[in-house]
């Protein structure tokens, strides 16, 4: 069966527009974005992003799982699980440090990948849209963190950073 030219340009689109991150993004917007997206696929067990790495891309994850770990003094531990529609690597396309954390599939994942370089280079060309993705991350970013406070205020002993 032949596969239609574009196609998968617009269901790239339809996945981002799902996704919070990217729902205050137009139709044009959102096309142009997933111009830039790329479909990958690992298998379980198989590192994604490497602890201590240069981040190059933020991923979606569109089917399966994958998990977060951070080598502590006392070996790794595992963050957490992330699974159809949450994304990682988002930090990669705003600063340049090192990523703090490894992700590794978790089982077979299917992903979606926009990559840095092109990323900024989108941006660069339109103000608008780069407002609308900082804000958006910004708003990420500030939701973890209050949930990382309330994870912090649960321990017994710990004085939140954010009280």
């Amino acid at each position: 069966m032949q596969e239609l030219e574009g196609i998968e340009v617009l269901e790239g689109a339809d996945r981002l527009q799902r996704l919070p991150l990217f729902s205050a993004l137009s139709y044009d917007e959102t096309n142009e974005l997933a111009a830039l997206v790329r479909h990958e696929s690992r298998r379980g067990g198989e590192v994604i992003v490497e602890e201590n790495s240069l981040g190059s891309a933020l991923y979606v994850v569109v089917a399966g799982k994958v998990r977060v770990d951070r080598t502590g003094p006392d070996g790794t531990d595992t963050l957490g699980l992330l699974g159809e529609g949450e994304l990682f690597g988002e930090m990669a396309l705003i600063e340049d440090l090192l990523t703090s954390a490894r992700v590794v599939a978790d089982g077979d994942v299917e992903l979606l990948c926009i990559p840095r370089r092109p990323f900024e280079l989108l941006l660069a060309k339109s103000d608008r849209l780069a407002l609308k993705v900082y804000r958006a991350f910004c708003r990420q970013l500030s939701e973890r963190l209050r949930k990382a406070n309330e994870l912090l205020a649960l321990r017994p002993g710990v004085i939140s950073p954010l009280t």
